[in-house]
Parts: structure tokens; C-alpha cells; sequence
């Protein structure tokens, strides 16, 4: 899906980057990344669980002896890398999804005439405003 201009959509963008790292050339067979990405942990072998496991929920846990795991069990640094960023996309996708989600859900109860909320009120609704003023 090759980009033809500067004026692609966010969707359109996020799109294209899932394809070429899902679904795109590469040393991880397609089928792997796409299950990664997708938090499928059943489909990957056992050794890639744990890291992706770690990787999808607390990235900044993770550690060299993960990576040592994995080129001692025959996966590549290439392999590896693919592997990592799978991960990061479908964290990322599942993300946006639910950014989105929450967005649809609030732009439904706002056109029922749903009242907001108090953590929903804006600032010049509570006279928050004003009161950080005086």
C-alpha cells in the first residue's frame, strides 16, 4: 500500500505501517508477526510468550536476558527486532482501537442529550476557571 501523498488520513498512515510490518517481507514468517501483533500467544512457540507477553503489556521491563533467550533458542537479532515492532503495532492497534471506541461512546450519550458527567465538565462549566483565578 504505497502512500501517494502528503494528504493520507492517520488511518490510512497506521494502515500502511500494519501492512508492511505484518504482512510485508521479512525474516519472521508473516503468520508469527500477525499472531504477535494480535496477542495470539497459543499460536507462537513456548520461548516467545514470555517476551511478548512482556513486551505487549510492560516494554520497559524487559531485558537483555529475554533477547539472549531468544538468540540462544535460534531466533535472530533481524527476528527478534521483527518480532519486537509486531508487538508495538498490535499494542499500538488495540490502543487506537479503544481511543476510538471510548470516542464513539461519548459522541452517542452526547447526541442522546446524555448530561456529563462531573469529571466530563469542563473547566468554564464548574467555574473552575474562575476560582484558579482568584
Amino acid at each position: 500500500m504505497p502512500l501517494q501523498n502528503d494528504d493520507s488520513s492517520p488511518e490510512d498512515l497506521f494502515a500502511a505501517l500494519r501492512h508492511a510490518v505484518l504482512d510485508g517481507p521479512g525474516s519472521t514468517p508473516a503468520r508469527v508477526r500477525q499472531a504477535v501483533a494480535a496477542a495470539k500467544l497459543d499460536e507462537v512457540s513456548q520461548e516467545l510468550r514470555g517476551y511478548v507477553g512482556t513486551m505487549r503489556e510492560h516494554a520497559w521491563r524487559s531485558t537483555d536476558e529475554q533477547v539472549r533467550e531468544l538468540l540462544a533458542a535460534g531466533w535472530s537479532e533481524d527476528q527478534v527486532y521483527e518480532l519486537t515492532v509486531a508487538v508495538a503495532v498490535g499494542a499500538g492497534q488495540r490502543r487506537v482501537d479503544a481511543g476510538l471506541a471510548a470516542l464513539a461512546r461519548a459522541r452517542s450519550r452526547h447526541a442522546a442529550g446524555a448530561p456529563r458527567t462531573p469529571h466530563q465538565a469542563r473547566p468554564a462549566d464548574t467555574g473552575a476557571v474562575a476560582s484558579a483565578a482568584a
